[in-house]
């Protein structure tokens, strides 16, 4: 996987961005670097990005499989 700047739709807000790392683990990120985590699953990610969103519609958006997150990029 390389890593790269996931770009913004433009259309709507997206606060979280949910992907995996390079080594598998599955990652949520706050857009603005302010909160995130490192989980063992898709599920706990999502759920995580969606409970730290406030469950606002499209606060949420997932990197292609190509793209490797980190918290600290």
């Amino acid at each position: 996987m390389q890593r790269s700047h996931i770009p913004s739709d433009g259309n709507a807000f997206h606060r979280f961005v949910v992907g995996r790392d390079g080594e598998g683990h599955w990652i949520a990120r706050d857009e603005e670097g302010m909160t995130g985590g490192v989980f063992a699953d898709r599920t706990s990610a999502v759920r995580f990005a969606t409970m730290e969103s406030g469950h606002q519609a499209g606060a949420i958006r997932f990197a292609p499989a190509s793209v490797c997150l980190s918290l600290f990029n």
